[in-house]
């Protein structure tokens, strides 16, 4: 059967064949690689931090799943940056504070925000109840390791405030080491970026000697640094008996991240996901419920699948299928949906098109027989009608052949009629030019 002799619905079947083609080969490459890895390596924080806490909790989340975590000890934030995705690192997930920059052209991307972490600017007395680090002078202050965090907000808040601090001394100290440096008195004050549920501050929530004190004008610095927010622990947050702390405290806070390599499987996004959910989805004293892990507040590209993910609830399939199915069926749905886009309006424009095309063949030999119809009424001697005669053939010779599906043949038939109506004049012509 020749192409131009398609009937319509012939041509739609083609291109849903077509489209099905397409679905069934992202389905097939998909299916190459659809067992998950049963192991993923983690990029957590030193021994003891919060961050290594946490990777901690995910590694017996997903050791449900037989899947198997690996925890990388480093200094923070900074190194985790260093180490997640492409062919040189060694870490396939990370967490991350807020603002860290990722090495520009890494294939990293967020999997969900998920916590708070607040600048607790902790002392016994050093400081006044409202932080200024323009005024402190001669402090000793535990400002985190190199490649924390923290360290990289104190540089931030340096640039802010435009001072550097230099009559202070910081110490490359952070999480435990800070806190038993603070409870025994060898320095002033120790600065912290970590969530309310980091193990080295609880017992800096208890004790009477400790004061938690907020930055001077935190909105001041939240309006200028954009991974910066505002958080309120209340009144009586930490010690409801011994009313601590005594007064309501606006602090700066900083949303943590999940990351991971973008060409991480679709089947460990799930389950990360999954982890997350139950770490991090509860209240706390400056969370509500649900209220993580979420896409607020990424300055980073969002996995797809994961984004996906968080705004629906868990599917119904993982009932009946094993997780690492649901996670591929989801990652293949989030393929077809864009398809599905192009092809469902095509769909509907074709028919269209397609009848435009079929009357095009016809209709562009219109203007050739308009021609010979208006030389027709003026023509008077028998060699112009002649002339005429045998262009009006060689046009209905070129409809006679048109190739059109039945459905379509109408138009040439009602051309051929207004030849006939043209052939017509010319005989009345040239019978006319005899008779003169």
């Amino acid at each position: 059967m020749k192409l131009d002799r398609l009937d319509l619905t012939w041509v739609q079947l083609l291109l849903f064949v077509l489209a099905a083609a397409a679905i069934l080969y992202a389905v097939y490459q998909r299916a190459l690689d659809l067992l998950p890895p049963d192991s993923v390596t983690f990029a957590a924080g030193s021994e003891g931090s919060a961050y290594y806490d946490l990777a901690q909790r995910y590694r017996s989340i997903l050791a449900e799943s037989d899947i198997t975590v690996e925890i990388i000890e480093t200094a923070g934030s900074l190194e985790n940056a260093e180490r997640v995705g492409g062919p040189e690192a060694d870490a396939d997930v990370a967490l991350l504070q807020g603002g860290v920059p990722v090495p520009e052209g890494r294939p990293v991307e967020a999997l969900a925000a998920v916590f708070l972490e607040p600048l607790w600017i902790m002392n016994e007395g050093a400081l006044s109840e409202e932080a200024d680090p323009t005024r402190w002078q001669g402090l000793r202050i535990a400002g985190g390791g190199e490649g924390s965090g923290t360290r990289f907000v104190i540089d931030a808040l340096s640039n802010v405030i435009g001072s550097e601090m230099p009559d202070n001394t910081f110490l490359p100290l952070g999480g435990s080491a800070a806190t038993e440096a603070l409870l025994a008195g060898e320095i002033d004050a120790a600065i912290y970026v970590a969530p309310v549920s980091a193990p080295y501050l609880q017992p800096l929530f208890v004790d009477d000697d400790v004061t938690a004190v907020a930055i001077r004008d935190g909105a001041a610095i939240a309006r200028q640094l954009s991974f910066v927010r505002q958080v309120t622990i209340p009144r009586s947050g930490f010690d409801y008996a011994s009313e601590r702390p005594p007064e309501d405290i606006a602090m700066i806070a900083m949303i943590g991240a999940l990351v991971a390599s973008a060409d991480l499987h679709p089947a460990l996004v799930d389950r990360l996901i999954d982890a997350a959910r139950q770490i991090h989805s509860g209240r706390d004293l400056i969370t509500d419920e649900n209220e993580f892990p979420s896409t607020t507040g990424l300055s980073m590209p969002v996995n797809a699948q994961a984004e996906d993910l968080m705004e629906k609830p868990p599917s119904p399939l993982y009932r009946y299928l094993p997780f690492w199915a649901v996670a591929q069926i989801n990652s293949v749905a989030l393929l077809l949906v864009p398809l599905l886009v192009i092809i469902v309006p095509l769909m509907r424009i074709l028919p269209g098109l397609y009848e435009w095309q079929m009357r095009a063949r016809v209709y562009r030999r219109y203007p050739e027989l308009r021609e010979i119809e208006h030389e027709a009424a003026q023509a008077e001697s028998p060699e112009q009608i002649r002339d005429l005669e045998e262009r009006l053939a060689l046009v209905e010779q070129e409809v006679a052949r048109l190739a059109l599906p039945m459905k379509y043949r109408e138009y040439a038939y009602t051309m051929r009629i207004h030849i006939d109506l043209v052939r017509r004049e010319l005989a009345r012509r040239k019978e006319a030019s005899r008779t003169a």
